[in-house]
């Protein structure tokens, strides 16, 4: 039998080079791989009836270890989120802003980071990552604008509000600073679109439970996430079915919500 780890060398592949070919040992047609992972190099049979498989180590050249050095400093400025730059249409708000006042005494919001686009008529809610501003979500407060909702950046992958140990998860920004409000002993978060992805996974699973209430026209919805998420983070992960979004306090909802939040 040849010697695999000096056919493996032999390769002399480069720092992110692949090969496939047939395996040296087994014979196996295209089953043999082998790839070098900064420096290094996995292979591997993908026959059932053969064994091969490991690692060796090889040197870098300089080279390779500046292109590492580049790569990961790229990587790194994009897992940082950048600042949002505030457009000069979006303001604090102020008494004379009539839509915007009527917007937030109807839905009884009782924080003071929110601002207003005075250009498309939206209340803004800022989302912070890191003590920074990187995305804002608009509501929309006028008769004519479009979409209802509308985000400035799209960098955010969730919003949430609140630092309790139990998740609260809800249909929308507004739902959640309502839910927050009633329950200021959980953290609150508004997905921001229609699928749970790694990131609200990885966030969701800091937590020690989740409670979800969707709208009352997404049972569907809120059973999946309920599945997804005790499936993906093994949390203790409860569903509730709402007469009404969260937003409009029916009297029903809070009490029930209340226990299952206080683990009553």
């Amino acid at each position: 039998m040849m010697k695999i780890r000096k056919y493996v060398g032999d390769l002399c592949l480069t720092t992110g080079e692949n090969h496939r070919g047939n395996c040296p040992v087994c014979g196996g047609r295209n089953t043999f791989t082998a790839t070098n992972d900064n420096g290094v190099v996995k292979y591997n049979c993908y026959k059932n009836t053969c064994t091969i498989g490991g690692f060796i180590h090889t040197d870098l050249t300089a080279a390779e270890i500046m292109m590492i050095m580049r790569q990961t400093a790229e990587q790194k400025r994009h897992r940082e989120k950048e600042t949002m730059e505030i457009p000069q249409y979006v303001v604090k708000p102020m008494p004379t802003h009539l839509k915007f006042n009527r917007f937030v005494r109807r839905w009884g919001l009782a924080i003071d980071n929110l601002l207003y686009d005075v250009k498309d008529e939206r209340v803004v809610f800022p989302i912070h990552h890191k003590g920074r501003m990187v995305d804002a979500i608009g509501r929309a407060v006028g008769n004519t604008q479009h979409p209802k909702w509308y985000r400035y950046t799209g960098k955010a992958d969730y919003y949430t509000i609140g630092t309790g140990s139990i998740l609260f998860i809800v249909e929308d920004v507004v739902s959640a600073i309502v839910a927050y409000q009633e329950f200021p002993h959980i953290t609150s978060m508004a997905i921001l679109g229609t699928q749970l992805t790694d990131k609200h996974m990885e966030k969701i699973g800091e937590y020690d439970r989740v409670v979800i209430a969707l709208d009352p026209d997404a049972i569907d919805k809120t059973i999946k996430y309920r599945s997804e998420i005790q499936a993906w983070t093994g949390l203790r992960t409860m569903a509730y079915m709402l007469n009404d979004d969260v937003k409009y306090r029916v009297e029903d909802d809070m009490e029930k919500l209340k226990g299952m939040l206080n683990n009553e």
